[in-house]
């Protein structure tokens, strides 16, 4: 069964944060979703449309490796009011 969580997404490029309501069900693809929805288009623009984003945590050197795009917010084990980060990979 699915549960509300809030975890605190950072967009790439943007100087923002924001508070940002998931499901624990959610797979890493709808928690970009749920991030992007709130700020792009109102206070910051999409890092690179067209590219695939990415979830990770967010660390202090930016450079944690990224969660599977269908990987659960559940197996993931974040926690309300973690942090993370939406970015484009290197690659793209």
């Amino acid at each position: 069964m699915s549960k509300p969580l809030a975890v605190i997404g950072r967009l790439q490029y943007d100087a923002h944060t924001r508070i940002i309501d998931v499901e624990t069900g959610f797979t890493m693809d709808q928690v970009v979703e749920a991030c992007l929805a709130p700020a792009v288009g109102y206070q910051a623009r999409h890092p690179k449309p067209g590219a695939t984003l990415l979830v990770r945590p967010t660390t202090d050197t930016d450079d944690a490796e990224p969660f599977p795009r269908t990987m659960t917010v559940e197996e993931a084990g974040l926690r309300h009011f973690q942090q993370i980060d939406v970015f484009v990979p290197q690659d793209q």
